[in-house]
């Protein structure tokens, strides 16, 4: 049987501690974009600086409040590595399918996890498991979507059921209300002749 959810690589991996998850790097993601001020002098640098450090508070709170007893933290650094039950988890911004040198680095805590949580001829044991969370022009999320990367290969790549705002305006401005419009008037375009006068 190929595995194809993250729950078939670890028990622990189950939708709904994902999406949890994935919902507070969202919403920090999404308060980084609305207090985006470029006139201040705010770039795509301290955009993604924001969003990152904001979904990270996000996480760590919960740990820190033991919000959900299967959350837990393992590196509390601007690293930040998490566990759900006993699966240690990055973030990284940017398409599940193009991972980068840093998104593909671990570091020994991880791989002690890792040969922890893992029986070693399971094949979950050489994934790094990360959120990639792909986003717009503007910085707001399109998609977050759970990965399990062996090297440059996204092994498993599994969309996270999100009910993301899809209705955007133009950059940095929200979306206004949507205008009823009527029926188009279509049929066979005729040949204006020109008079002479």
């Amino acid at each position: 049987m190929s595995k194809k959810f993250p729950w078939d690589y670890h028990p622990d991996l189950t939708e709904e501690r994902l999406v949890t998850v994935a919902q507070m790097i969202v919403d920090g993601r999404q308060t980084a974009v609305e207090l985006f001020d470029e006139a201040a002098g705010d770039n795509g640098w301290t955009l993604g600086c924001r969003a990152f450090q904001f979904g990270r508070a996000r996480i760590l709170r919960a740990v820190d409040e033991a919000a959900h007893p299967w959350l837990d933290v393992i590196d509390r650094t601007l690293q930040l590595i998490f566990t759900i039950g006993e699966v240690p988890i990055r973030i990284y911004r940017g398409e599940a399918e193009e991972p980068t040198d840093r998104t593909r680095r671990h570091s020994l805590t991880e791989l002690k996890q890792l040969g922890f949580s893992f029986d070693e001829r399971d094949e979950g044991r050489d994934l790094l498991f990360r959120f990639a969370v792909e986003t717009d022009v503007d910085g707001s999320v399109l998609a977050v979507k759970f990965v399990g990367l062996r090297g440059e290969t996204a092994v498993l790549n599994w969309d996270v059921p999100l009910a993301l705002d899809t209705a955007t305006g133009a950059v940095g401005r929200p979306a206004t209300e949507s205008v009823e419009l009527k029926a188009p008037s279509v049929g066979v375009r005729t040949r204006e002749t020109k008079t002479s006068e």
